[in-house]
């Protein structure tokens, strides 16, 4: 029925929301409902209005009417009317009945109290109930009325009118304050009134839910349901002591069963409240006890906001006589799964249960409520975890997390107790393990299913809670006085993946301060692995955690690894990399390599090959070596796919990883190598097989090539590793040096074709002739623009730390180079190594040789290229490699002469130049190896020098045999190019010259080719100079703009350069001209003077070459040495003796001063000619050996040198002697021209550094050095006396041996050097710092280092401002004073040693020694002597800021052209006689009788009218050719023949 305002009516919902049926659904309903604010149902008007009804009309009619006659209403009520009048009657009284006596009510409802009956339509009944209620609120009823009036509402049936009989029912109890007379009928009918409306509201609910709709506004059977709730609490309030216990207890169930059943809030809200209302006005009868706990325990679990209600109820309930029996039920719930089958409990109900134990725990007596047991609420909550409820779990682990936070609760656990609520958490934690991490969860197989359920989010909510009590618990672990330590420990393992890090570190800590893993501990083992699984090989860990743990147990293995038995370490370690091959973390990964390396050297075998087997298949390795390609197949039969093999997708991480992997190895290596030769073997064989994998990470293969391409072999064939490979100058060619590393795009922009420079040059025509070697093909714009992009450089120089550990300097005493002689070319007798104790460097080989062969990615390829050369130097590993090195050599060469260099992807900045230079580089090493080629072989290394000479500038280094030098020659010929190939040319020149074994057979057109290349060189040199001052005239001119610094086609040659290649250029003239037999000297004169007066295109002659031409005029004819004699007669020197007739001849000349005694011819002999100083010999047509430096035992002079004397040299007039006044000016001057040297003079200092020597005082402490070292200064030069000697000594004492008693001495026709050798000096007494001989070698422009301490020589390490090279001599094997003389004879027990230039920062590269060289002990003295000939040339120089270089003979050319201009005129009317040679004294000399001076010389500069070169534009072309071969003819001399 509708309800309108102001109504009394109860309101009518036409819709029905849909819930579920039963107590179930409405604990699930409300649940939801729970997660938000409850919305508010809004209620109807629970009371009549004052005034209302349905017809207001009426009202105010009979209102009026009444108060005028009110009689008339109470008429109109009686049955005679009709139902209209009735019902109108009946509204109009309700609201004026209180102006009625008593009396007149009862007439009144007896009036209309038919109107009440069912036949009667509603409308009729209800005004007849509203009638009914105003009358009873305004009159005190008599018993008798009050039964009868309760009596018809009860007895009413029609559900229409029930909240009207209700509200009749409600004024007659008083608001249920009054049950008189009727006390014991009404509980049955509250009863039966609560079953009947709830199955109404229930019904209403059910078509809600089957329409679908949802209303917020109470439908009339729900208002009248909670009406009807509201009016039973109120009787059980006021009326609780009226009813039987037996009604009370139906009454409760009726309400209870309503609870279970029900889906609406406001359903159990009034139930709450009737239990509530019961519990404190009465109490819960027994037997409804329990029912009434566990809905008060459901209502909690369901509508969080009823927990103040319920648990009001609860503690209510707990305050009374019923407390015990509350305690009771309450453990009885949570007991019941354990005893009940599966799935029997309520959920709900447990979790409330739970709940209000925890609150009566916590509340501990406090507020009148009853004591409970710690551990009786433990054992309840034990007994729940049956009910399998994952939620229950939840409420159970929160509760505990409270009970434990309250200190007065935690602090009154005994130690017996703590168990049960551990064990209660780690069951909690493996239900949200499971859920939370899945079936991949460490400690569950792998077909283990974890269960699903409906919100995943209460799994995080356990964690939480675990997390909250763990956090407890570990603060109170913290406290020393609690003694339960031990306990939580074990409980903090159980549930380890809810741990925090700090718990986790406590555990670990605890583990180590109590040595839980020590065998002290009997469970020490299990405890161990205990550790590992939880802590370690949890990855969601820490890294820092992880590795802890892995200390904890390394330090376990170190404490008894001398007790226990291999099987129990070996088990303990076994159980450490159980998960090895999934580990991830690079830092752990590291920490887990590091383990295996400290522990390798301890370990039994089978626990190393164990670790060693895992670490191997951590990398990935496959298959076993490979086998060597066959010998025959070239490089240029390789196929793509073996140049790059297929290789296997790897993340960057992955790459790292096996990265960490390899490089455990190597510190494996490290480690065991001076140890365990087995256990080194085992993985040198590992670490190859790592390099030559094609499939693993190039960083992986790198870090094994590191160490490999550093192993050593000592003269013993003991292995060591060094540290410094000295292979950075190569690193530069191949532009893997860091600082260059932004230079390099720009070249790659440049053209592919290296030799363009000398395109350009004015020998164009013969240079484009030559077919170069390795020139690239052009390239098509495709492959350039989709080259792809190449990956950052993994290596380059210097490599700061190339190994993990820093190896130890002294070689192994366990691991040696594996020989087995009968294999050995040719077969040897001997025994044979055990290779599984031995390093087999033919592995390594069979490795690095497909790699030089085929290529392979360009990171390995120019590692294997740049640092293969520096340890094939070590002849002594390779002693069993004979086949490899054959091989090599065989694909070195067959590249080189094929031009098949392997087709590697190859930055832009690298050409294929660049990888000859690196390849010829390499074939300079294996030259050493030459007893092991065949003849053709070893001309196949010549031929590839040979090809590329002329192709390449870097790559015309050469080294020769005497089959090939004329073709090298021709080569050589067409080369002018820059200065710094020039000086490698020039200083092979001049080498060559000093081996005449090689140049035997060179044939006239050979000895012009040297020549004619030293012309060009000379010419080259001084037409690029004039430029270059023309070019620096112009720009410091005003207004002229200087030079653009950034333009990349500008000279970058350093100014010294050119200097050096002049003075070589003249030197290479000089050297190979007294190289000639001295009858074939004479052929070649007038061919070099022409070249040197027609070299710069005019006709003047500048100062070298006319010290070069006086040069040639003092040999043509003659071998005198330069030197003056040790004793001058200078009694009878340069006069003519009247009575004797013999005169002394002195000719002072720019390249030496000459000596002589004439006698005229007497009576009884024939005319005799002889130079005291000269010994003319029958077989003048004797090779001249002047500049081999090989001591002659006499001068050779043929008679056309006395006649080019007599005639006062050539040239024009104005250069034929002059007489010289005899005055004090002239003889000091000659004195001052006698003392300039005729040679050039050079001092170079020796060092010898001793084993692990590297400061500065002990080096040069040193008194003695090496038997090897004494051989090598013994080749220098001849060992001469110091005291007394007339040698120049360069600043060595010659009168008190203070430097010493004997020098070294080498000379040759043109050149001096004295050695100062440190261990030939004495110590001084008082000069502990040796500056004595410091200032001898610190003043030194060049030293040899003698290198036998085993490091790497430290430029400067001997601190000096004048030291500019150093060359350093090194034994390719390091050896001791015991093996330095067992190596001696036989060419197998040759000694070689590796000889490198070092020089000063700015210093230009002068010589190919900067790439190391290697060299046998007999050949070594004449290389590094002449090697610091060159260097100190090149000194004096550079010395000099790269200004001119004046030589000696320029020197003594200079004085003589300054004392002939200041006597020309003086001597004017004595030139006529040019055909007579006067005397000259010697300086110091009195004269005594009259005596004619020449000097013999050339002028500075022939420039007098009828011969000098007029540029001039009048000068016709005749003219000129005509001046310039007069000149020419002047100069010739050799017409004296």
């Amino acid at each position: 029925m509708p309800s309108t305002p102001g109504s009394t009516d109860p309101p009518q919902l036409q819709d029905s929301t849909k819930v579920p049926l039963g107590i179930a659904g409405v604990f699930r309903s409300f649940g939801r409902l729970n997660r938000g604010p409850p919305n508010p149902v809004p209620a109807a008007p629970a009371g009549p209005p004052s005034n209302g009804g349905r017809h207001s009309l009426y009202g105010e009619h009979f209102n009026g009417e009444a108060v005028a006659n009110g009689q008339v209403l109470v008429d109109k009520l009686r049955a005679n009317n009709s139902l209209n009048d009735r019902i109108s009657a009946a509204e109009a009284l309700r609201t004026i009945v209180a102006d009625y006596p008593a009396p007149t009510a009862t007439e009144i409802w007896t009036n209309a109290q038919d109107l009440a009956t069912e036949e009667n339509p509603p409308e009729a009944r209800q005004a007849a109930f509203k009638l009914l209620t105003a009358c009873i609120k305004q009159y005190e009823l008599s018993p008798l009325d009050r039964i009868k009036v309760y009596r018809t509402v009860a007895l009413h049936s029609c559900p229409e009118d029930f909240f009207h009989q209700l509200q009749a029912l409600i004024a007659l109890t008083n608001g249920g304050r009054d049950l008189s007379t009727f006390q014991s009928e009404i509980g049955g009918l509250l009863s039966r009134w609560l079953r009947t409306w709830f199955k109404e509201s229930t019904i209403i609910r059910q078509t809600r839910k089957r329409a679908r709709t949802t209303s917020e506004i109470l439908s009339g059977e729900e208002f009248c349901l909670k009406e009807l709730f509201q009016f039973t609490t109120d009787i059980i309030k006021f009326n609780f002591k009226s009813f039987e216990e037996r009604e009370v207890n139906q009454l409760l169930t009726d309400v209870l069963s309503i609870c279970r059943k029900t889906t609406s809030k406001k359903d159990i809200e009034c139930s709450i409240a009737f239990i509530e209302t019961l519990i404190t006005y009465g109490y819960v009868p027994r037997p409804a006890l329990k029912p009434c706990i566990e809905v008060l325990c459901g209502a909690y679990a369901t509508l969080r906001d009823l927990t103040d209600a319920t648990w009001n109820a609860v503690s209510n309930l707990c305050k009374s006589y019923m407390a015990h029996n509350s305690i009771l039920v309450l453990r009885e719930i949570l007991e019941a799964p354990a005893k009940n089958p599966p799935g029997s409990s309520n959920t709900n109900t447990l979790r409330g249960a739970v709940w209000f134990l925890e609150k009566l725990l916590i509340a501990n007596e406090t507020d009148g409520l009853p004591s409970v047991q710690f551990t009786v609420v433990m054992c309840a909550f034990q007994s729940a975890l049956s009910a399998d409820s994952m939620r229950l779990e939840l409420e159970i682990s929160r509760a505990i997390a409270a009970i434990l936070s309250s200190k007065d609760v935690a602090s009154d656990i005994a130690f017996d107790e703590w168990p049960v609520p551990l064990n209660i958490l780690v069951h909690c934690s493996r239900r949200a393990t499971r859920l939370t991490h899945g079936p991949t969860r460490e400690g569950l197989e792998s077909d283990d299913t974890p269960h699903s359920y409906e919100n995943d989010g209460v799994g995080v909510a356990i964690s939480q809670a675990l997390t909250q009590i763990i956090t407890m618990l570990e603060m109170a672990c913290l406290n020393p006085v609690f003694e339960q330590t031990e306990e939580v420990i074990g409980f903090f393992i159980r549930v380890h993946s809810h741990l925090p890090n700090s718990a986790a570190e406590l555990v670990i800590n605890y583990y180590s301060t109590e040595h839980l893993c020590y065998p002290s501990c009997a469970e020490w083992l299990d405890n161990c692995r205990q550790l590992l699984n939880v802590f370690f090989k949890t990855r969601t860990r820490p890294p820092s955690m992880r590795i802890s743990v892995l200390h904890l147990i390394k330090g376990v293995y170190e404490t008894i690894r001398d007790v226990c038995e291999d099987e129990v370490l070996h088990a303990l370690f076994v159980s450490v990399f159980e998960d090895f091959q999934n580990e991830k973390d690079l830092k752990v990964l590291d920490a887990l390599i590091k383990t295996v390396v400290d522990i390798s050297g301890d370990t039994s075998m089978k626990l190393f090959n164990t670790l060693l087997a895992l670490l191997v298949e951590y990398i990935g390795l496959d298959g076993g070596l490979p086998d060597l390609p066959p010998q025959g197949q070239g490089s240029g039969a390789s196929t793509k796919s073996s140049i790059y093999p297929t290789t296997k997708a790897r993340s960057p991480q992955q790459g790292s990883k096996i990265n960490i992997a390899a490089r455990g190895l190597v510190r494996i290596f490290i480690k065991n190598m001076n140890t365990n030769a087995a256990k080194s073997v085992l993985v040198y064989e590992q670490l190859v097989r790592i390099s030559g994998s094609a499939d693993l990470d190039p960083n992986a293969r790198l870090t094994a090539m590191r160490l490999l391409f550093r192993l050593r072999a000592d003269s013993e064939h003991a292995i060591f590793i060094t540290e410094n490979p000295e292979s950075d100058h190569l690193a530069s060619v191949l532009h893997r040096v860091a600082n260059l590393a932004d230079e390099t795009a720009s070249i790659a922009s440049k053209g592919d074709e290296e030799s363009s420079s000398s395109s350009r040059s004015n020998r164009s025509n013969s240079v484009s002739q030559t077919s170069f070697l390795f020139r690239n093909p052009s390239r098509s714009l495709v492959e350039k623009h989709d080259r792809p992009k190449r990956t950052p450089q993994i290596w380059s120089y210097p490599e700061t730390k190339a190994l993990p550990e820093k190896p130890m300097h002294l070689a192994s005493p366990v691991l040696v180079t594996f020989y087995d002689p009968p294999s050995d070319l040719p077969k040897r007798e001997g025994p044979s190594l055990d290779p599984h104790l031995c390093i087999r460097t033919s592995l390594w080989m069979e490795k690095v040789i497909p790699i030089v062969q085929q290529g392979c990615d360009w990171e390995i390829y120019s590692y294997v290229l740049v640092h293969l050369g520096s340890q094939l130097s070590n002849k002594t590993a390779f002693r069993n490699c004979k086949a490899h090195i054959n091989m090599l050599r065989s694909y070195v060469c067959d590249q080189l002469h094929t031009n098949r260099i392997p087709n590697t992807d190859l930055p832009p900045e690298v050409k294929k130049a660049d990888i000859a230079v690196v390849l010829i580089n390499l074939l300079t090493t294996l030259i050493s190896y030459k007893q092991h080629f065949s003849k053709n072989e070893t001309e196949g290394i010549v031929k590839a020098f040979q090809l590329g000479l002329h192709s390449w500038q870097r790559t015309a280094k050469p080294c020769s045999t005497s089959k090939f030098l004329p073709g090298i020659l021709a080569k050589l010929s067409q080369i002018i190019t820059s200065s710094a190939v020039s000086v490698h040319i020039l200083e092979f020149l001049s080498a060559l010259a000093k081996l005449p074994n090689l140049y035997s057979n060179f044939t006239e057109p050979d000895f012009r080719n040297i020549f004619g290349i030293a012309f060009r060189y000379i010419q080259h040199t001084k037409e690029t100079t004039a430029q270059q001052l023309i070019k620096a005239a112009f720009a410091n001119r005003p207004g002229q703009g200087q030079a653009n610094p950034a333009d990349p086609n500008a000279q970058t040659e350093q100014p010294d350069l050119p200097q050096y290649v002049l003075t070589l250029a003249y030197n290479v003239l000089t050297t190979w001209f007294l190289s000639l037999r001295l009858s074939e000297r004479p052929k070649y004169v007038s061919w070099i003077t022409r070249g040197l007066v027609l070299h710069d295109q005019s006709n003047t002659v500048d100062e070298q070459s006319q010290a070069c031409i006086d040069m040639l005029q003092r040999f043509t004819f003659s071998d005198i040495d330069l030197k003056p004699p040790n004793k001058i007669d200078t009694q009878t020197s340069g006069i003519t003796a009247p009575d004797s007739g013999i005169s002394r001849v002195v000719v002072r000349r720019a390249s030496g001063t000459s000596y002589y005694t004439l006698k005229p011819e007497s009576r009884d002999m024939h005319s005799m000619l002889q130079s005291k100083w000269a010994n003319i010999p029958e077989d003048v047509g004797s090779l001249a050996d002047a500049a081999t430096g090989v001591e002659k035992k006499q001068d050779r002079v043929l008679p056309s040198h006395f006649l080019l004397q007599i005639a006062g040299g050539l040239g024009p007039s104005e250069t034929r002697p002059i007489l010289l006044p005899e005055d004090e000016k002239t003889v000091r001057a000659l004195d001052v021209f006698d003392r300039i040297p005729v040679v050039d003079f050079h001092k170079i200092g020796v060092v010898y550094v001793g084993p692990g020597q590297t400061e500065e005082k002990d080096i040069l402490s040193n008194a003695m050095g090496s038997p090897d070292y004494t051989d090598f200064i013994d080749g220098l030069g001849d060992l001469i006396v110091l005291k007394g000697t007339d040698t120049n000594t360069g600043g060595l004492d010659r009168e008190n041996n203070l430097d010493g008693e004997f020098a070294f001495f080498w000379s040759d026709r043109i050149t001096q050097i004295i050695f100062h050798i440190t261990t030939m000096m004495p110590m001084m007494d008082g000069d502990p710092q040796c500056t004595m001989k410091k200032r001898h070698i610190g003043n030194d422009f060049v030293n040899i280092i003698f290198n036998n301490s085993g490091l790497p020589w430290r430029f400067g390490a001997i601190p000096s401002q004048f030291n500019f090279v150093s060359i350093i001599i090194t034994p390719e094997a390091r050896s001791g004073f015991v093996s330095s003389r067992l190596l001696k004879e036989g060419s197998e027990g040759r000694t070689f040693y590796r000889v490198q230039m070092v020089c000063k920062e700015g210093f230009s590269e002068i010589s190919p020694a900067r790439e190391p060289k290697i060299l046998s002990d007999a050949s070594l003295p004449a290389f590094v002597r002449n090697l610091a000939l060159n260097a100190s040339v090149y000194s004096h120089v550079y010395n000099e800021g790269g200004g001119e270089h004046i030589s000696n003979w320029r020197h003594r050319l200079r004085s003589i052209t300054k004392l002939r201009e200041r006597t020309s005129v003086m001597s004017q009317g004595l030139g006529g006689n040019g055909g007579l040679i006067g005397g000259a004294t010697s300086p110091g000399q009195n004269s005594t009788a009259p005596a004619s001076r020449r000097v013999s010389t050339m002028s500075a500069q022939t420039s007098a009218s009828d011969h000098s070169y007029r540029n001039s534009a009048q000068v016709n072309g005749d003219a000129d050719q005509s001046e310039t071969e007069d000149l020419l003819m002047s100069m010739d001399f050799s017409r004296f023949t």
